[in-house]
């Protein structure tokens, strides 16, 4: 069965952004081109200069990218691209296609669509738009970015567009337990289906490989307690939450010892610029370090966190958590159906009541004495032998 072509599509691929479908699409393209089948992984975020760019990364695996310009909806853009690619290489033999919600629909064309077998990757549901709604205040829609805006306004498109692909799957990879209830109850007349073709799949991590990280990297005490985000900067992500809790952390308990470092780009960053130069408590113990490339990443991380803090409003399996919880650093988080998943008190971290910025700094302490102290067992379900193994296993049952 293997040295089978696959195609794979993801708008969004590393190493230009941060996002946990983009590594995933990356992790997985690796994965199976180091198993013997040959992956092409057609993607985005080609120069401006250029309209296609496509190298071969290995024997197994060659990425092209498309240009497209950055403006919503960036996907509905990418898809147009994608159609007449896929077309080309379903003509040449490629019997199998790799994509993820809400990419399906779009980049298939019909003529071919009864030829191909498709695996389509769901990483969320429109919960993180009812999770907003929910807990946002007025003063907090502010903060929203008119392209975070203008991504929930797609909410009916996206809906609509989720269902199609449901429809055109043969098989269904959710990233997480929660994401799968979460379809069942949203498309309920497909329920049976979702239970039937669909499988649980966590985004697979080098679990070894970070463990080692773990053992071989000694904690640096800077004498300060760092406290560290990382992600997107958007309203939904949570940062700021997690500004107004280090900030509630050095005011209300009299920490002057903390440091809040910032791993992530997004429309968020001048606020939380502008929010830092008005709090004079804030202006030396914040640090914003924009995009950092993903192994150095990891090595500041083990060496110098103490508690990751991730008061996100939704997430499908957040790599973030996940990848903390294999180096020993311990993950404060709201209370929400997702955390439940990921996050498990006094083991590797806490999850508080949404939205209280209180309970979050309360976290926080508690965490501190967890540092080092989670157990590797508890993530070893996330490796990605394990995990991708069950993805490729599928693909092979379609041959």
């Amino acid at each position: 069965m293997k040295h089978e072509t696959l195609v794979l599509l993801s708008h969004e691929y590393p190493p230009y952004v941060f996002g946990g479908a983009a590594t995933f699409s990356k992790q997985v393209a690796e994965w199976l081109s180091e198993r013997g089948w040959r992956v092409i992984a057609i993607v985005g975020r080609v120069g401006v200069h250029e309209r296609i760019s496509i190298s071969k990364v290995s024997d197994g695996l060659t990425v092209v990218r498309l240009y497209f310009p950055e403006i919503p909806p960036r996907w509905l853009l990418y898809a147009k691209l994608a159609r007449g690619y896929v077309e080309r290489l379903a003509g040449k033999g490629c019997r199998v296609v790799l994509s993820n919600n809400p990419l399906t629909g779009l980049a298939l064309p019909k003529s071919i669509k009864n030829s191909l077998r498709v695996i389509t990757f769901f990483h969320g549901s429109v919960y993180s738009l009812l999770s907003l709604a929910y807990y946002a205040s007025p003063a907090d829609i502010t903060k929203i970015s008119p392209p975070e805006l203008a991504y929930y306004s797609e909410e009916p498109l996206i809906r609509y567009l989720t269902k199609r692909d449901l429809l055109l799957s043969d098989t269904y990879v959710f990233v997480a337990k929660h994401v799968m209830r979460e379809f069942e109850n949203i498309y309920a007349d497909l329920a049976k289906d979702i239970r039937s073709r669909g499988v649980v799949m966590y985004p697979g991590i080098e679990h070894s490989r970070l463990a080692n990280l773990r053992r071989s990297v000694e904690k640096i005490d800077i004498g300060k307690i760092v406290v560290a985000f990382v992600g997107r900067l958007y309203y939904t992500k949570g940062v700021a939450y997690a500004i107004k809790t280090v900030e509630t952390l050095i005011h209300n308990l009299n920490v002057k010892d903390v440091e809040f470092w910032v791993f992530g780009k997004g429309p968020l960053e001048q606020w939380i610029r502008s929010y830092v130069r008005k709090n004079e408590s804030l202006k030396s113990k914040v640090k914003l370090t924009g995009f950092v490339k993903r192994e150095r990443l990891l090595t500041i991380l083990t060496k110098y966190v103490d508690v990751l803090l991730h008061p996100s409003l939704y997430e499908g399996a957040p790599l973030a958590v996940i990848e903390a919880s294999v180096l020993g650093i311990p993950v404060v988080a709201f209370d929400l159906p997702w955390a439940k998943e990921f996050v498990f008190d006094g083991i590797n971290g806490y999850r508080k009541p949404c939205p209280c910025i209180d309970k979050l700094v309360d976290g926080v302490i508690q965490a501190l004495k967890l540092r080092n102290k989670v157990p590797l067992n508890l993530t070893k379900k996330y490796d990605r032998t394990r995990t991708f193994t069950e993805l490729e296993n599928a693909i092979a049952s379609m041959l």
